[in-house]
């Protein structure tokens, strides 16, 4: 199936499950808008949206986004180095390596913790 007849059929679904076609375009790729159960979502990026009224609230609205990819590239490097810590028996990689895990771990869990706090606010 093309990609444009991928996007009318989600497209139709969204309409056909209650979804409103808005007259406002998302800024990346110029599609319609839809509310999809009170949230902003863009059907051909499968993306919410955010819209901001004054700059202000450009870092609000952008910050769960920003901590989500930190959160994923902590994780992609805890699984590269758990598989050099798999390779490795020299003592002094072995410390370097679990150090580094581990402050990759609590970088991790400051940022859900950080996430947890916006979610709540």
């Amino acid at each position: 199936m093309s990609s444009d007849a991928d996007y009318i059929r989600r497209m139709s679904d969204a309409l056909r499950s209650g979804a409103k076609m808005l007259s406002e375009v998302c800024p990346v790729c110029n599609s319609p808008l839809f509310e999809v159960k009170g949230e902003l979502r863009c059907i051909r990026c499968d993306k919410p949206v955010v819209k901001v009224r004054e700059e202000s609230e450009i870092l609000s609205a952008s910050t769960p986004l920003v901590l989500t990819q930190l959160e994923n590239a902590i994780s992609a490097k805890i699984d590269v180095l758990t598989h050099l810590l798999h390779q490795t028996a020299d003592p002094e990689e072995i410390r370097q390596i679990s150090d580094t895990i581990s402050s990759l771990v609590k970088l991790f869990h400051e940022s859900r913790r950080l996430s947890e706090l916006l979610r709540k606010t």
